[in-house]
C-alpha cells in the first residue's frame, strides 16, 4: 500500500483503540471504538454513522504489515459515544477528550508545511479554505457558487 498511516494505540481496560491523523484531522478504528461500547457486532458501527463520518484507510504497523481499516472521525466517534450509551459513558467522553485527541494531535503538531483549514470572510460569507503553500484554495465544486455573487465596484 501507497501512503499507508501509522497508528497511535491507545489502551483502556486492556482493549486497544487504534488512532490516526489524516488531512490533520483524528480518525479511530470502528471496530476498536465498538468494542470499547461493548457492542456486539463491533463490526458493524460504521454502518450506522453517515458516509462523511466514516471512511476505508490504509495502515502500516511497525512490524510491516499493512491493512486497510474502517476508520470514523471525531464527529463520529462522539455520535456513537451518545446513539449507543455505555455504563462507563462519560469516563470514557473524557479520556477520549482529555487524553486521546490531544495527544494524537500533538503527535502530528510539528508538521509546519501540511494544509490547514481557515475561515475567510467575503461578501458577508464565510468560506472554508485550505491553506497551503503560502496560497488559498477552494474546493473545485464550490467555486460556481461563489463566482454568481455580484462584487462591488
Amino acid at each position: 500500500m501507497h501512503d499507508a498511516y501509522i497508528p497511535t494505540f491507545f489502551t483502556r481496560h486492556n482493549r486497544p483503540l487504534r488512532g490516526v491523523m489524516i488531512d490533520n484531522q483524528p480518525w479511530f478504528s470502528a471496530y476498536d471504538f465498538a468494542r470499547l461500547l461493548g457492542l456486539h457486532h463491533p463490526q458493524s458501527l460504521h454502518r450506522r454513522l453517515k458516509p462523511h463520518e466514516t471512511r476505508r484507510a490504509p495502515i502500516r504497523y511497525a512490524n510491516g504489515h499493512e491493512e486497510e481499516l474502517q476508520v470514523i472521525n471525531e464527529a463520529g466517534l462522539y455520535k456513537a459515544l451518545i446513539r449507543f450509551g455505555h455504563p462507563e459513558c462519560q469516563q470514557l467522553d473524557e479520556w477520549l477528550t482529555r487524553d486521546v485527541i490531544p495527544t494524537l494531535r500533538d503527535q502530528h503538531a510539528e508538521d509546519y508545511y501540511r494544509p490547514r483549514r481557515v475561515m475567510l470572510s467575503w461578501q458577508s460569507q464565510r468560506l472554508t479554505l485550505l491553506e497551503w503553500q503560502g496560497e488559498l484554495w477552494m474546493p473545485w465544486e464550490q467555486v460556481p457558487h461563489y463566482m454568481k455573487h455580484p462584487t462591488n465596484q
